[in-house]
């Protein structure tokens, strides 16, 4: 299988003009009787004003409204068996629901409600921040959550958004009338993104333009970084690194931990519609994004240090991160560090092998079959794209770059890329 076999056909949503002007984006298949809906905001924490404010502002939209009590709307929901997620991260605030499609004559009055208008009652705010203060605690005890933030603290300091992270000495300074202001700047219904898969026909279209025709569409589908309204400039801002020296390895010392994590990564220096990036993108693959990888091969397969070790690429309003990541048992800490760096050396060091390469182009290729096979999973591809601020050029360099990439370049972007002295080495846990 190559990239030419595959279409593009289905990755990119119909558009359904909304009464009010704004739009609402669709993928169909009828075949299924549920309906996913995604109400995303230009409301992460990069548009916050204390640590907190987003996701409690999210996760908390349910709890009551003007004309419901969470138990009504909770009741509502189990009832029918209709599921919802709240999520917020550095740029975005979303609101997922599935339900089938019978149900969404009386459920997208509701939907509407708990969107604008949310009671955030006190009793349920406090008991909110004190679940959460405790699940922070906890949080605070792993390896992996201390390494991720060290971690991205270090890339890009504590001034931009995607370098900072919460304590819990932060709840004890967020207020419900905090929560409230925040949603009255940042969920509103002149900046929403609605994303609608499943069984979709003219029926459910005309429920949308009756519940949610006012809405304004926060961006179009083929947005980038400076045409949306999810391009906060903090979040675009250059990030201002905290660590001085990248050559030795960062060492947390977390008493009680009975594992250590390890990362190892850096910003790239390109921009996520470079064919170097998709390139890259097979480059980390082959490292670490298959079982079969050198890195599960070596430090999973031949010396047991570890259950799993993988390497990732992520794109994001704040740049492009390239970043390996492993938990490994405490005494073996320093020696799985080592065969990592050995790992980065033999690709700066050496060709990859034509055969190595194939089977890494046909795992790709498969892989990415699979995040478009289901109609949701289409519906979930987009919704990241547009708060990523991409569009279908990368998929288009993606698929070039499986096809033509060599062995030489890969050799190359090695050499540029992955020296170890420039790589944030980090290492948590019994130090």
């Amino acid at each position: 299988m190559t990239s030419a076999s595959i279409s593009r056909e289905g990755l990119e949503p119909l558009r359904h003009k909304l009464p009010g002007g704004g739009e609402a984006f669709y993928f169909v298949d009828n075949h299924i009787d549920i309906v996913k809906i995604d109400f995303i905001f230009p409301a992460g924490s990069a548009f916050q004003e204390k640590k907190l404010q987003a996701s409690s502002t999210i996760r908390l939209i349910t709890e009551g409204t003007a004309h419901h009590t969470a138990h009504e709307i909770a009741e509502f929901m189990d009832f029918r068996g209709i599921a919802m997620e709240k999520n917020a991260d550095e740029v975005s605030a979303t609101l997922t629901v599935y339900s089938l499609r019978r149900y969404l004559g009386d459920l997208l009055p509701l939907l509407r409600e708990i969107i604008t208008e949310p009671a955030y009652p006190d009793e349920e705010f406090l008991l909110f921040v004190d679940n959460r203060r405790r699940h922070l605690l906890t949080k605070m005890m792993r390896t992996s959550y201390v390494a991720r933030n060290i971690f991205y603290e270090s890339l890009y300091g504590t001034d931009h958004p995607m370098g900072q992270y919460a304590v819990p000495e932060d709840f004890d300074n967020l207020t419900v009338e905090d929560v409230r202001r925040f949603h009255r700047n940042n969920i509103r219904t002149d900046n929403a993104t609605i994303i609608i898969g499943g069984h979709v026909d003219d029926g459910v279209l005309a429920l949308f333009d009756n519940y949610f025709g006012d809405f304004a569409t926060s961006l179009s589908a083929d947005a980038t970084e400076n045409k949306s309204l999810f391009a906060n400039p903090r979040l675009l801002s250059r990030p201002t690194p905290i660590i001085p020296d990248l050559k030795s390895v960062i060492c947390h010392s977390l008493p009680g931990a009975v594992q250590n994590t390890l990362r190892v990564g850096r910003l790239l220096p390109m921009r996520w519609d470079s064919l170097d990036y998709s390139r890259f993108m097979v480059l980390s693959t082959l490292l670490g994004g298959y079982f079969g990888s050198r890195l599960m091969s070596n430090i999973r397969e031949d010396k047991g240090y570890t259950y799993g070790i993988y390497s990732q690429t992520r794109i994001c309003r704040g740049g492009l991160i390239f970043s390996i990541i492993t938990d490994v048992a405490s005494d073996v800490a320093e020696q799985a560090m080592s065969e990592i760096l050995y790992e980065l050396q033999r690709l700066r060091e050496e060709p990859v092998p034509d055969s190595e390469l194939d089977l890494v182009r046909k795992c790709m290729l498969g892989d990415f079959m699979r995040s478009v096979d289901g109609i949701f999973e289409r519906c979930e591809r987009f919704g990241q794209q547009l708060t990523a601020g991409i569009d279908e050029r990368f998929t288009d360099n993606f698929f070039h770059a499986i096809d033509t990439v060599t062995p030489s370049e890969l050799q190359q972007l090695a050499k540029q890329l992955l020296p170890s002295e420039e790589l944030l080495k980090i290492n948590v846990g019994i130090c």
